[in-house]
């Protein structure tokens, strides 16, 4: 018996585990037959085999990683070879199925050495009444059970293989963990968990969030849970978590969909540096540790965001500052910054942005196009947020970091640098707050530019329709005379821009209504009537374009907006009061009478011309003196109302005073889908 131990040992030490194995479970089942104890397989013949497992797993990771780095090196490479397979799903199964041997060996380990008596939750299907205490498993048998596993969940997200087993390798793992715990209370058990064992059950847990089993809920689960076996290690009094732990969780949340990814990896990123700064040298935190919290932060849907970004940032220019580290942000660090600015709702959030750039340059950092065109579009939202002082202040910066762009762009043929017309689009977006003569000027400036540059060949510049609306509307904001008159000259350019080919450049609803807009602005910009009167002819004739269009169609927004052109730029009196009169007819011809636009003609027509052109033509519904269906017909939504024959919808109804009247069948129709709502018990102003 002794000789085939040894040569369970031999076989698994030269890499035959097969062969070990086979000898392993025929010494198995001789004890069974012979109902003889001594006859089992001694426990360093199954360490051998264990361990032997764990170093095939080890290699065929290897081969797979090295594979997978040729296809990323090389992504035309076929690789038609003889260890093709293994960087596939037969690859990662065959991970699996080694973990699985693993697991098996120690389930019937504790069978044998008599732990499963007491701790079930693992035992084996067989039922086995032999006992050998020396066969009680170690603490290294524990830990490479974990390790097995934790790799097959790993190597399953690294290849993007998904089967029932390596979905529940995580929680395998887990399990191993808590017998551990279980067992370590008892002294006599010699077994204790150690960090490695938390480490890798951590780790399996970090592979549910990507790969094949990257779905949202395990995308959110990940993090979870990893967490949760590391809240174990810190309540381990024998145990202290080192800077792998913290690094897996950084990445771990940083990867994951939670809302609270970015806030919750930053929490254990300012962990890491204060135990740095505290005399943990091992917790110096890398740059890719500062590089991908502040990625997720870019990310993040948070209106803190961008404040939270820049104290990241801060404190990982102080390390540097204060000489405790050589650790310097890099061009990325910044990059993710300032996107975190650009997204970022709050006002004022654009108030660092050159200060940002000067640290760069002092470090020699060169920003590049994304970081260019984060802090534009950061200016941009801010001149559009804030007050009428600071918004020009903003668009100025827009304007000078465009200006800022350019010369960089121009000092290298090589350059990393490259305006595009997301670049110069924000830029005019910008300057349209500013409202002033210079400032459309420019913006139409910048635009001419991308035209040209686009019927040159560069597909970069392409203009879009936000470019043009965006000139539109500086021409409208200019205050300038005339202002309308080259709003429609850029329009016209537009339409002739997607009549030759650029898709990006397709007038829509918006564009038609910021050329409306130019015109009813007129009435500030000039004191002329003839002007005046041109700006409203301008103004109808943009209707009529889009009721000939199939697509443009005019909704109530594009009547309102014509009302209000027709009060702005035609005196008191009878010639506007029939002008206003017409436009409402046809509104209502069109059915896309809606609250505002019968509400601008109630306040702008006479009292006795109001209840002709409407109270006349309303009917009663529910005692209440309502519009036309008719009206109403092209709004866009019905209501259910109550009839004879049941509920049906119908067009909205609007009483002759504005007010939407709902029907008791729409009330109890949004009601019972209050009720249906999962988890709503109570409702507000309802019933139980």
């Amino acid at each position: 018996m002794e000789d085939t131990n040894q040569r369970i040992i031999a076989y698994a030490e030269s890499g035959d585990v097969k062969a070990a194995a086979e000898l392993l479970n025929q010494m198995y089942a001789d004890a069974q037959s012979q109902n003889n104890s001594s006859r089992f397989a001694d426990i360093d013949s199954y360490t051998s085999i264990m361990n032997g497992l764990l170093d095939q797993q080890t290699q065929l990771i290897n081969v797979i990683n090295q594979e997978r780095n040729e296809i990323e090196a090389d992504s035309n490479t076929t690789m038609i070879n003889e260890h093709s397979f293994e960087s596939n799903e037969r690859g990662a199964a065959k991970v699996m199925s080694l973990a699985e041997m693993a697991n098996d060996l120690l389930i019937q380990m504790e069978d044998v050495s008599g732990v499963s008596d007491r701790y079930s939750s693992m035992r084996g299907n067989v039922v086995n009444d032999l006992r050998n205490a020396s066969l009680q498993p170690t603490s290294h048998h524990y830990d490479l059970a974990i390790t097995v596993f934790s790799n097959a969940a790993t190597v399953a997200r690294d290849t993007n293989y998904s089967s029932p087993s390596t979905n529940n390798a995580p929680y395998v793992a887990q399990r191993w963990l808590q017998r551990m715990e279980t067992l370590a209370l008892n002294s006599q058990s010699g077994v204790t968990p150690s960090v490695d064992s938390y480490y890798h059950v951590m780790e399996a847990y970090a592979s549910i969030g990507n790969g094949a089993m990257a779905i949202p809920s395990n995308k959110n689960k990940a993090p979870i849970l990893a967490q949760a076996v590391f809240e174990k290690l810190k309540q381990n009094t024998n145990l202290i978590p080192t800077v792998r732990e913290y690094r897996l969780l950084i990445e771990t949340w940083c990867n994951s969909t939670c809302k609270e990814a970015a806030y919750k990896a930053t929490g254990f990123y300012m962990i890491m540096l204060r135990l740095f700064r505290a005399g943990d040298e091992e917790m110096e935190p890398r740059l890719e540790d500062g590089k991908i919290v502040l990625e997720a932060w870019s990310r993040a849907i948070n209106k803190h965001s961008a404040r939270r970004a820049q104290t990241v940032l801060n404190a990982m220019e102080k390390l540097v500052k204060h000489k405790k580290t050589e650790v310097r942000p890099d061009m990325d660090c910044y990059k993710y910054v300032l996107i975190a600015m650009s997204r970022s709702k709050v006002s004022d959030v654009g108030a660092n942005v050159f200060d940002l750039f000067n640290t760069m340059e002092e470090d020699r950092i060169f920003p590049d196009t994304a970081c260019f065109d984060a802090a534009i579009e950061t200016f941009k939202n801010c001149s559009r947020r804030s007050k009428a002082e600071d918004a020009e202040t903003y668009a100025n910066a827009a304007e000078t970091m465009l200006k800022r762009m350019e010369r960089e762009h121009d000092r290298s043929s090589v350059s990393t640098v490259l305006p595009s017309s997301i670049t110069y689009t924000n830029v005019i977006q910008a300057l349209a707050i500013r409202k002033t003569k210079k400032a459309a000027v420019n913006a139409d400036r910048l635009l001419k530019k991308m035209e040209e540059q686009y019927a040159k060949g560069n597909e970069s510049m392409k203009p879009t329709r936000d470019s043009y609306v965006g000139v539109i509307h500086a021409y409208g904001n200019s205050g300038a005379e005339s202002s309308f008159i080259h709003a429609n000259e850029v329009f016209q350019r537009m339409i002739e821009q997607y009549s030759n080919g650029n898709e990006a450049a397709k007038p829509d609803v918006c564009a038609y209504h910021a050329l409306i807009r130019a015109c009813s602005r007129a009435a500030k910009n000039t004191s002329s009537a003839d002007q005046q009167r041109q700006a409203l002819v301008l103004s109808i004739a943009t209707i009529q374009d889009m009721k000939k269009s199939d697509i443009n169609r005019p909704n109530s927004k594009s009547y309102l907006l014509l009302l209000q052109c027709c009060i702005q730029l035609l005196p008191s009196g009878s010639e506007r009061a029939k002008a206003l009169r017409s436009i409402f007819r046809s509104c209502c011809k069109d059915g896309l009478v809606d609250q505002q636009v019968l509400n601008e003609f109630q306040l702008s027509v006479s009292p006795d011309m109001y209840h002709n052109e409407v109270v006349h033509s309303a009917h009663d519904y529910n005692g209440v003196k309502a519009l036309p269906e008719s009206w109403t017909r092209n709004l866009g939504y019905r209501v259910r109302t109550q009839t004879e024959d049941g509920v049906s919808k119908r067009n909205p109804i609007i009483s002759v005073t504005g007010a939407v009247i709902a029907s008791t069948a729409y009330n109890d129709h949004r009601m019972r889908r209050r009720w249906s709502k999962v988890n709503q018990k109570l409702l507000q102003g309802g019933r139980m």
